[in-house]
């Protein structure tokens, strides 16, 4: 079983060097991309938001973000109250981030489609099972 997990772990940290390598070509870093990805996908949330769910370190994403916001990539918004803040794209930064993402988004397809959706869900699903499965025991167990 130790073997197993050793192989889950290593096949995660490939793909997050994979990620790293699409950023490279882009001439980004691999922070710039995963806040662009972040963006994109959650665009209106809050950076604390952000940072939770795509577990970027808040200081890198505050850091990354307002780089963006320099270029004129992104704009932050007035939210629930005077501190919290939501991230937007602005136009240029849409199209900044389509161009930078088309290419990650067509290899994600092109690689579900090499092992097939059923099981592209498959493994979303037990992946997700056992990152909570753990969290459980990281949180509760012994």
């Amino acid at each position: 079983m130790r073997d197993q997990i050793k192989l889950l772990c290593t096949y995660f940290c490939r793909q997050n060097e994979l990620y790293a390598a699409l950023a490279k070509r882009q001439g980004i870093s691999y922070n710039t991309l995963l806040t662009l990805y972040a963006i994109d996908q959650d665009q209106g949330a809050t950076q604390s938001q952000l940072a939770n769910i795509w577990l970027i370190p808040k200081q890198t994403l505050n850091t990354v973000i307002r780089s963006l916001m320099e270029k004129g990539y992104v704009t932050l918004k007035a939210g629930q109250n005077q501190k919290e803040k939501l991230v937007y794209f602005t136009q240029t930064g849409q199209e900044y981030a389509s161009r930078v993402l088309q290419d990650v988004y067509r290899m994600e397809d092109q690689a579900i489609a090499q092992i097939g959706t059923q099981q592209f869900f498959r493994m979303v699903e037990i992946t997700r099972d056992f990152t909570l499965a753990f969290e459980q025991e990281v949180n509760h167990g012994q």
